[in-house]
């Protein structure tokens, strides 16, 4: 493990963990159910599972924010040229706007287009663009054309970390890895 000194703070490691546990749930769920017909079961059931991790992680997103604007990021490691180092930031910067993004395009397609927003089966989300065909139209494809773009940055940022490991050894992986 690295010195205390180059790791992220404690509570910056939780919430990074979680969020990816979440986020790749949210993205296995999203695409299985794209593969499924409209209005089918389970297909209704696990929208309703994807939709509210998606809620959560856009408000774990803004918390991970607060927090990461509140403690001090360590150096990258000495190893990182400055290619890597502008790739990693480009790559960190993009699933931070794609936490926010992405919840947002899918709230409006289904705010507007009358879907349910129950969060978690217990209380329904107010409906900001009720009916507004426009908005459930642009929501849905900004939603689904930005699926893609997941695909790309998390299989990045998930290959980095494996080369960073396996292939550098350079620790960047112990950097954000909890510890006990």
């Amino acid at each position: 493990m690295p010195p205390i000194e180059t790791a992220y703070d404690p509570l910056l490691r939780r919430i990074h963990w979680a969020t990816a546990l979440l986020f790749i749930a949210a993205m296995l769920i999203g695409l299985y159910c794209g593969l499924q017909p409209a209005g089918t079961s389970p297909r209704r059931e696990l929208l309703e599972i994807h939709k509210s991790l998606g809620i959560t992680l856009f408000l774990l997103a803004i918390v991970r924010l607060i927090v990461r604007a509140r403690t001090t990021a360590p150096d990258a490691p000495a190893t990182f040229g400055r290619m890597v180092r502008a790739l990693s930031q480009l790559n960190h910067w993009a699933l931070y706007a794609l936490l926010l993004v992405m919840p947002v395009t899918g709230y409006m397609f289904s705010s507007a287009g009358g879907y349910s927003l129950r969060y978690f089966w217990t209380f329904s989300w107010p409906r900001l663009f009720a009916g507004d065909k426009a908005v459930a139209h642009a929501g849905e494809i900004a939603h689904d054309a930005l699926a893609y773009v997941v695909y790309l940055v998390v299989g990045l940022h998930i290959a980095a970390t494996l080369w960073h490991e396996f292939v550098k050894k350079d620790e960047t992986l112990a950097r954000m890895w909890p510890r006990g």
